[in-house]
């Protein structure tokens, strides 16, 4: 399991590997999930993309992977709950994106 129990974090996120989600703040509901080697730079690069996510109308949730996670755990994770939640900004089923090999 690359996550343990408890809720995400609201708080600036660390240069780790983990499990993020752009929250509606109007609707409450997960309008993006991804996963990511390093959560703070992930968080930057969503709010300069040209992504309709950023901290004015969305809040950043993340969670930090457990450390003897992998790469394919994590990814495997996202991939879950983009199923379970199905958030309209994820135009793919979770773990597109190159491995980390963290």
């Amino acid at each position: 399991m690359p996550y343990g129990p408890g809720r995400p974090s609201r708080q600036p996120p660390p240069h780790a590997p983990g499990e993020y989600r752009w929250v509606n703040k109007e609707t409450k509901e997960r309008d993006y999930i991804g996963e990511t080697n390093d959560l703070a730079r992930r968080k930057g690069e969503h709010e300069r993309s040209d992504k309709p996510v950023d901290s004015s109308t969305h809040t950043f949730e993340w969670k930090e992977a457990d450390p003897s996670s992998t790469s394919e755990s994590r990814r495997e994770h996202e991939r879950k709950k983009i199923a379970q939640h199905h958030p309209p900004l994820n135009q793919r089923g979770g773990g597109g994106g190159r491995p980390s090999g963290r």
